[in-house]
């Protein structure tokens, strides 16, 4: 872990706003290796900006690119990114499913397995994801087949909103 994930964890752990998910929710899960990033799903829209905010203040840049929106930020620092995202969906299928995991010694709050499962699947049929990515989503989704309840999927399925089945996206 290097010191940007620190820096991120250690400002996440005492709030209650956010879900992390993607590869540092697989790490958490799973031990697998993560890519050098954290992705965070927040309450709403505000939450979004304080924590953007509060990042570059110390020093994050915030990364501008076509395609960026009003619902997601993703800062930089030393070759570590940190996306901030909001989503209405996001927020009514996860936030109710979340849990606190210990990692690196701090106490988190993480997509579900159930939730994980789901949104690696969703990532595998994004077209431009790289293959090492790809790779763990695969890893991801085998592994959590033996380890997700099927009863709680199987809520969350029939909760997902129509743009997962068209774009793999909450």
């Amino acid at each position: 872990m290097n010191q940007e994930i620190a820096e991120i964890l250690e400002y996440l752990e005492p709030r209650e706003d956010y879900v992390i998910w993607a590869g540092f929710a697989q790490f958490a899960h799973l031990r697998i290796k993560p890519s050098p990033d954290i992705d965070i799903f927040v309450q709403n829209l505000n939450t979004k900006n304080r924590v953007s905010a509060d990042f570059q203040k110390k020093g994050w840049k915030k990364l501008l690119y076509k395609g960026f929106y009003k619902y997601h930020d993703k800062l930089e620092k030393s070759r570590t990114t940190f996306d901030i995202v909001y989503s209405e969906p996001a927020v009514k299928l996860f936030f109710s499913t979340r849990m606190k995991i210990e990692v690196e010694g701090y106490s988190l709050y993480f997509l579900s397995p159930e939730a994980l499962f789901l949104t690696k699947i969703g990532q595998l049929t994004v077209a431009k994801r790289s293959s090492e990515k790809r790779e763990r989503d695969w890893q991801t989704v085998n592994t959590l087949r033996n380890k997700i309840n099927i009863k709680k999927l199987k809520e969350l399925v029939s909760k997902l909103p129509d743009s997962y089945w068209a774009v793999g996206w909450i």
